[in-house]
């Protein structure tokens, strides 16, 4: 498990040219996420995401929500860019909180529209 400093920065992620099929959230960022339901969702993420690029991934998703975009409220993300993405057309739908992303090209589905 890391440890993480009062506020701590992650940043230059860049995932390209990416095929997927039938996958769970092809597009996801979540500060919130918690597995099990063992976390202190009280506690805001104190990490910094900054400069994530999400361009020309293509494919299908298993679940409805293709593209899960939830940063935390305390340190919302900044600087994330989606460019040319292509997955479930009319099936899949966006999840977007605390961000406001760069889109770049088509989306599909439209992300935090």
């Amino acid at each position: 498990m890391a440890c993480f400093s009062h506020q701590d920065t992650t940043s230059e992620m860049h995932l390209e040219d990416i095929v997927m099929n039938n996958v769970g959230n092809p597009i996801i960022i979540d500060q919130k996420y918690c597995p099990h339901n063992q976390c202190n969702l009280k506690s805001l993420s104190r990490i910094k995401l900054s400069n994530v690029s999400f361009r020309n991934i293509q494919g299908t998703t298993s679940t409805q929500v293709a593209v899960k975009l939830v940063c935390s409220q305390g340190v919302p993300c900044q600087d994330v860019e989606l460019g040319d993405n292509n997955g479930n057309e009319g099936l899949a739908m966006s999840q977007c909180k605390n961000i406001k992303p760069n889109l770049l090209d088509k989306q599909l589905p439209r992300t935090c529209a």
